[in-house]
């Protein structure tokens, strides 16, 4: 590992447990095991190094968590998508956090919590579109409403599970899958067949 990456990988760490104003350039220089001299040179300031840090790590989620641009499998998809999403706001839910009460008095952090938020609403706002538009769910379904209340159900059990468990009497690992499962009913996906199979029949629907 470099030094620019022992410093941004430090910062995300101090800045996560100390917030703005403990995240000390000497104490991030410590954690990465260099001089604060060294941090200067490769970002300039504390502000330009958290930032940078943090921005890093939402982009790594955008391109770890992608939806198919032609859906095969909504549900496979919208659980991978949802899983990956979940476990990346709890495991940085205190990051976050401390980005969200900083936004105040550093303004720049406000743009962490956008980010993410953008993130998520694009990309699965536009799949729900490809998928309404393949017929794999209800014709009349609100795009806008069905993206948030997924988007905000995954969002507020990650940040506040630790905080409110009373809220949660499924456990984090189970969270993904079911809340995937109520959002299919709603939005009205139908399952996919296998590919080596044909419908019976009798299951066939007639309209008359």
């Amino acid at each position: 590992m470099d030094v620019r990456e022992q410093l941004l990988e430090a910062a995300v760490k101090v800045f996560a447990i100390a917030g703005f104003r403990g995240a000390t350039t000497r104490r991030i220089a410590q954690e990465a095991g260099v001089n604060e001299v060294t941090l200067f040179r490769q970002f300039g300031s504390k502000e330009g190094l958290i930032l940078e840090a943090v921005l890093r790590s939402v982009e790594r989620l955008q391109d770890e968590a992608v939806l198919p641009t032609v859906p095969a499998n909504p549900a496979a998809e919208l659980l991978d998508w949802t899983t990956r999403h979940f476990e990346f706001v709890l495991r940085n839910n205190r990051l976050i956090k401390a980005a969200m009460a900083d936004a105040q008095s550093h303004p720049d952090m406000a743009c962490i919590g956008d980010r993410i938020g953008t993130s998520i609403e694009h990309t699965l706002r536009a799949y729900l579109e490809r998928l309404r538009d393949a017929g794999l769910c209800a014709p009349d379904v609100d795009i806008a409403v069905a993206s948030s209340v997924l988007s905000g159900v995954v969002f507020a059990d990650a940040m506040g599970r630790d905080v409110h468990p009373q809220c949660y009497p499924y456990s984090a690992a189970e969270a993904p899958q079911r809340y995937v499962t109520f959002f299919l009913r709603a939005i009205g996906v139908r399952a996919v067949a296998a590919p080596d199979s044909a419908p019976a029949p009798e299951a066939a629907v007639h309209h008359g």
